[in-house]
């Protein structure tokens, strides 16, 4: 376990550069900070939690477990960044986990004690206006999935990954990528090599680069 540095939050996250000093060391004073590996599980499921999770580096993929045991992915969150879900404040002090989190990569976790946040949230600005960004990003990211999962097909799927993330498209391998969109690696490869035949992107071993914005969005939008 780490030791809490204020210096290093104020530093280098910006959720935590604009809050007030004082707010600051009081929270981490409820707070603790912890290391995890990859494939380690944050929380599963319907567990009910009394913290608040900040993701401080690494990455943690979201996903339920249908009726027959198979895995379906949600979405995926790199650091910095909160895990907090908004709706659960304000009707009951333990949140209870809407889907299984688990460590994509090594990571470090901060954990701030639910009743701490929930009382002061609510009564200073600076912390409710991080935790609202916060939360209308992850509402956004949520359309998207409704997107991906409900409207688009493959092509679509993939257009919209590229336009809108090529920064993590280019550090996953394929098989990630294809897990995220629900499609299989070979849909994914046969994809991206029509884009490319389109001279819509050009692809190399490690990357891709997009040449047509316009055309990637003219696929799903």
């Amino acid at each position: 376990m780490k030791a809490l540095n204020i210096n290093d939050l104020t530093g280098s996250i910006d959720f935590f550069k604009t809050l007030d000093t004082n707010l600051l060391a009081d929270m981490l004073s409820h707070s603790s900070i912890h290391n995890f590996y990859q494939g380690q599980i944050l929380f599963f499921e319907e567990d009910n939690l009394e913290k608040v999770y900040y993701l401080i580096d690494g990455s943690v993929k979201f996903y339920k477990v249908d009726r027959f045991d198979n895995e379906v992915f949600l979405y995926k969150l790199f650091g910095p960044k909160l895990i907090f879900d908004l709706s659960k404040f304000g009707n009951k002090s333990i949140i209870r986990c809407f889907a299984n989190a688990e460590f994509d990569e090594d990571s470090t976790i901060l954990a701030i004690d639910n009743t701490w946040f929930e009382k002061h949230y609510l009564e200073n600005e600076g912390l409710m206006h991080n935790v609202m960004k916060e939360s209308f990003s992850m509402i956004a990211q949520l359309q998207c999935i409704i997107n991906r999962d409900v409207v688009f097909d493959g092509t679509a799927k993939v257009a919209h990954f590229l336009a809108t993330d090529l920064h993590t498209y280019n550090r996953l391998k394929k098989h990630e990528i294809a897990y995220m969109l629900h499609i299989q690696p070979e849909t994914l490869s046969r994809i991206v090599k029509k884009l490319a035949r389109n001279e819509i992107i050009t692809t190399d071993k490690n990357s891709i680069t997009i040449h047509s914005i316009d055309r990637l969005k003219e696929i799903y939008e």
